[in-house]
């Protein structure tokens, strides 16, 4: 089954947990890929500024699903022939973009922290590109990143992210601990074996 078959399948979100993202400041809209929140501008201004075209990134939506979250931050849903259905949890789905197309899908659970994706093919969750000469902001999770319009990434594989994030000019943390845990991230580099040939003269000598 494709990612897009996969998203397909799981659950739009029940009045339970939008209240629960209500609560914590993500509107409706903001959860259906909106880059602009018209719930926190007012919809008469939100209509005035944008008059045509809104700004909302078609195909973001986030969603629910039974998952069994595995080894190395990955998941399968619940439907997957493979999940053993006593170990699957109820999830948020957020599916991850890499040039317009939907790539991968992201599994957060909220009451212990886990995310993990389906196919690895995602290092981070990442939103609209952030203003030019601007630091990258990195979310601890992916609620203050939904809270302000994905302008932003959240790490779910940091061997995967750890190049990416390098190659930024400056990352904005959420606090101190945060900016000291991505530290210590972007130091953790593993280092290859590293072999030498055996030289010739060496050779000699053993074999008399």
């Amino acid at each position: 089954m494709s990612v897009v078959e996969d998203f397909a399948r799981c659950a739009r979100l029940r009045m339970v947990e939008l209240d629960w993202f209500r609560a914590a400041g993500v509107s409706g809209a903001q959860l259906v890929g909106y880059r602009v929140d018209p719930v926190a501008i007012g919809y008469a201004q939100f209509r005035l500024l944008y008059p045509k075209r809104e700004p909302v990134d078609l195909g973001f939506e986030v969603r629910r699903a039974r998952v069994q979250f595995l080894a190395r931050n990955r998941f399968i849903p619940g439907w997957d022939p493979r999940a053993d259905a006593a170990e699957t949890v109820p999830a948020l789905v957020i599916p991850a973009f890499e040039d317009g197309a939907l790539v991968d899908l992201v599994a957060w659970h909220p009451k212990t922290g886990r995310i993990a994706s389906l196919d690895r093919r995602a290092g981070w969750l990442a939103g609209p590109a952030p203003e030019p000469d601007a630091p990258l902001v990195v979310f601890a999770d992916p609620l203050p990143w939904l809270a302000a319009c994905r302008a932003g990434v959240v790490v779910v594989h940091e061997s995967l992210a750890r190049p990416f994030l390098l190659a930024q000019p400056a990352i904005q943390a959420a606090d101190v601990d945060h900016g000291e845990k991505l530290q210590a991230m972007l130091a953790k580099v593993r280092l290859p074996r590293i072999v030498v040939p055996a030289f010739p003269h060496e050779t000699a000598r053993k074999a008399a």
